[in-house]
C-alpha cells in the first residue's frame, strides 16, 4: 500500500473517533502502514489499553495516541482532542438501534455539530469525513432498481422513523437508517452553509465483512458469521438477513483514508457497494471451504439486491492505493474466518 498526497502528507495527524470499532480500527491501523500519526478516541481507559497494544503490535514503530472521550455531547469535549490535528475521521456513532429517535437521532445531530463546531475553530484541520451507511441513501430492495448516487436519500426511513410514539423495537432499524441519513445531512449543511476551512466527504459502506480486527472488539458483523460458519444451524440471522451488497473492511478503510488525504476527492460521498450477496453466496463459500459440514441447502427465495451504483470514483481511489478493485466476495468472506 503507497501512499501520495498533497492534502495530509504522511506523518501528519489524524483523528479517529470510534477506533476500537470495526472500521476504526481498520481506517486507524491503514493510516499507520502509510506513515500517518493517529490520534484515536475511546470512550474506558480499558478500551485505550487494548486498542493502543493492539495497533502497536501490528505498527512497531507507528505514532497512535488513544484518548478518553466518554461524552461526545459534553461541552469543550472536542477541544483540546483537535489539536493540530490535519484530518478527521468521524467514524463513532450510536449503534444501539433504539427506537426512540430523541434518545438516538438528536444527540447523534448534536454530537456531529459540536465536532465541525470545534474542527472549524482548528486551522490546522483540512479534511472532515464521516461514516455514513447504505441505509442512509435507501433500504435494501429486492423489488425495486434504484439509482444511488450523491443525491439520494432514505427519506422512507426518516419519516417512520419520526413516527409518533410507542417507539417499539421494530422500530429501531428505520432509526439506525434515519440516524445514518440525518447526522450525513447535517455534515453537507454545515458545510454549505458555514463554509468552514476544511473539506467534507463521506464514505457510506454497505454490509462490511472481513476478520475481527481484535478478539476485544464487543461486536462486529464478521462474530454473525463466524457463529453461523462454526455451527451450520445457526443460520437464522444470516437467512433473515436475505439480499443486500456487501464490501470488505480494508476496502472501506482505504476509501476513508483516500477521502482524508487525496486532492481530487472533495465533497463526495464514496459508496462502497462492492457487489450483491444473498444467503446462498455464503453457503457458496463456505461449502466450498469445508464441504464436510451438514450446510443448508440453498434457499430458493432468496433475491438480490436492486439498488444500483456507478462505483468509478471509488475504484480509482482504489487504485490509487494499488488495488486492482474490490475485494471478492469469497475473499472478504474467508478473511473472516482468520479473525482471533
Amino acid at each position: 500500500m503507497t501512499a501520495s498526497s498533497s492534502i495530509v502528507p504522511p506523518g501528519g495527524l489524524v483523528l479517529v473517533t470510534g477506533v476500537t470499532g470495526f472500521i476504526g480500527s481498520y481506517i486507524a491501523n491503514g493510516l499507520l502502514e502509510l506513515g500517518y500519526r493517529v490520534r484515536g478516541t475511546v470512550r474506558s481507559s480499558e478500551k485505550a489499553t487494548w486498542v493502543t497494544q493492539a495497533l502497536n503490535k501490528r505498527n512497531p514503530s507507528a505514532d497512535f495516541e488513544a484518548v478518553i472521550v466518554p461524552d461526545q455531547n459534553a461541552p469543550g469535549v472536542w477541544d483540546a482532542v483537535l489539536k493540530d490535528v490535519d484530518g478527521i475521521a468521524h467514524v463513532a456513532g450510536d449503534v444501539s438501534f433504539g427506537p426512540d429517535p430523541t434518545k438516538v437521532i438528536t444527540p447523534s445531530v448534536e454530537a456531529l455539530r459540536r465536532l465541525l463546531e470545534a474542527a472549524r475553530k482548528e486551522p490546522s484541520v483540512k479534511r472532515f469525513v464521516f461514516t455514513s451507511s447504505d441505509q442512509a441513501a435507501s433500504n435494501r430492495s429486492t423489488t425495486r432498481e434504484i439509482p444511488i448516487n450523491q443525491e439520494t436519500w432514505n427519506e422512507e426511513a426518516i419519516e417512520a422513523a419520526w413516527k409518533p410514539p410507542p417507539y417499539e423495537a421494530e422500530r429501531g432499524w428505520d432509526v439506525y437508517s434515519a440516524l445514518k441519513a440525518q447526522v450525513e445531512k447535517e455534515m453537507w449543511k454545515f458545510s454549505q452553509e458555514e463554509k468552514p476551512g476544511f473539506v467534507v466527504n463521506s464514505v457510506l459502506p454497505t454490509y462490511t465483512i472481513g476478520a475481527i480486527f481484535d478478539e476485544q472488539q464487543a461486536g462486529s458483523t464478521a462474530k454473525w458469521l463466524l457463529d453461523f460458519y462454526k455451527d451450520p444451524s445457526k443460520d437464522g440471522f444470516m437467512r433473515g438477513f436475505g439480499a443486500s451488497y456487501y464490501v470488505y473492511v480494508g476496502d472501506v478503510a482505504l476509501l476513508h483514508i483516500g477521502a482524508l488525504t487525496l486532492e481530487e476527492v472533495k465533497n463526495k460521498r464514496l459508496l462502497a457497494f462492492a457487489g450483491r450477496f444473498n444467503f446462498n453466496s455464503w453457503l457458496e463459500v463456505f461449502r466450498k471451504q469445508d464441504p464436510g459440514k451438514p450446510w443448508p441447502e440453498d434457499d430458493p427465495t432468496q433475491a438480490l439486491d436492486t439498488r444500483r451504483v456507478n462505483g468509478e470514483t471509488e475504484l480509482d481511489i482504489l487504485r490509487r492505493f494499488g488495488k486492482d478493485g474490490w475485494t471478492s466476495f469469497e475473499d472478504s468472506v474467508l478473511k473472516v474466518l482468520e479473525s482471533p
